[in-house]
């Protein structure tokens, strides 16, 4: 079955092509190929030399990073109008991270001399993926500053609401995270043992916190989340 990818459905405006011109979205999507992935299938491997990039237009992907010592750290999820592998092609430097399908996926993958001929047409695009670039290194930063410095429920808490900011959307009971995720990967997103990340969603789950079902959880009350993730309250 084809992976519904229409550009007709709307695109996330957090991000990088729900925040373009129709003008500049509809170049970047005629630029390249159209490629379909299965679950668990590799677009880009840690180390490898190759430049080209990928507009996921339907489905999400799991970036992970491989550390000296085997272990294995979920950096982060990229889901529908988000750009991965922008970064090699800039620098020519390898691969940082392995990209893997969850479930099925469809992409655009161009070559980056493609990708940068595009941010040459429209110089406010180019803005707009910088601000996608800065963003993801922020993210990153505060995970470093989360795995130095915090425990895991309260690191898990802090993961669960940045899920929930780039990814939720309304539940019956509450707002999902949006993505199927495991709990050896939510373990891998928080740097944790998988005992330890159980642990910390069931005291969630005990204070009705969230719900969790098959790779689902729904935040049920996200103000008394920020309490565990030891954050003020939002304005």
């Amino acid at each position: 079955m084809r992976l519904d990818g229409s550009s007709h459905r709307a695109w996330p405006d957090n991000s990088v092509v729900g925040r373009l011109t129709e003008p500049q979205r509809g170049d970047l999507l005629s630029l390249g190929v159209r490629r379909e992935f299965a679950a668990g299938q590799v677009l880009l491997r840690q180390g490898e030399h190759s430049t080209h990039v990928f507009v996921l237009v339907a489905g999400h992907v799991k970036v992970l990073s491989e550390s000296d010592s085997g272990r294995t750290i979920l950096l982060s999820v990229r889901s529908r109008g988000d750009l991965v592998g922008e970064l090699a092609g800039m620098d020519s430097s390898p691969r940082m991270a392995r990209v893997v399908a969850i479930g099925a996926i469809a992409t655009r993958v161009m070559a980056f001399a493609e990708f940068e001929a595009f941010l040459e047409r429209h110089p406010a695009a180019g803005r707009t993926v910088n601000g996608s670039i800065a963003a993801k290194l922020r993210s990153a930063t505060d995970k470093i500053v989360d795995f130095s410095s915090q425990e895991v429920p309260v690191r898990l808490a802090r993961a669960l609401l940045r899920i929930l900011a780039d990814h939720g959307r309304p539940a019956e009971d509450g707002v999902s995270i949006g993505i199927p995720l495991t709990q050896p990967e939510l373990a891998a997103i928080v740097a944790a043992s998988e005992p330890a990340v159980h642990k910390a969603l069931a005291e969630l789950r005990k204070h009705e916190v969230i719900s969790v079902g098959y790779r689902s959880y729904v935040v049920r009350d996200p103000e008394r989340l920020r309490r565990f993730a030891e954050l003020p309250e939002s304005p």
